[in-house]
């Protein structure tokens, strides 16, 4: 019986998938298992971010906020102030307010802890041929 050349490549395809079909499946579920764990990762990776950027913008419009209540309360100073004086009391507590309230969200900034970006998992090792 003479096989055509398609008809070899089918058998020696058919004879190399029954041989080595089942560590191809068992390879396939650890990539599907990898995959899996990597998504997980980045997920987890992604949520820390979220979390991360989220107090940052927390603590700026607090700044921001406290720095409108004290301009307000300047101009509120200015508008009923009588002598140079007070004027110049006003300044100063308006410049000290800002300089408190911008350090303290530079602290709580600067205590923030942002996240690191996960590492690859080195590719396992392939198995010696024989």
């Amino acid at each position: 019986m003479k096989l055509s050349k398609v008809g070899k490549f089918t058998t020696a395809s058919l004879i190399l998938l029954s041989l080595f079909g089942g560590s191809l499946s068992a390879n396939a579920a650890t990539n599907t298992e990898r995959a899996a764990e990597r998504a997980q990762i980045r997920a987890e990776f992604r949520s820390q971010v979220d979390s991360f950027i989220t107090t940052k913008r927390a603590i700026r419009d607090a700044r921001r906020s406290a720095v409108t209540k004290i301009l307000a309360d300047y101009q509120s100073a200015l508008a009923t102030a009588t002598g140079d004086d007070q004027i110049k009391a006003a300044r100063q507590a308006r410049k000290a307010a800002v300089s408190e309230a911008v350090a303290n969200a530079k602290s709580r900034i600067s205590a923030l802890v942002k996240p690191v970006k996960p590492t690859k998992a080195p590719k396992p090792a392939k198995a010696p041929t024989a």
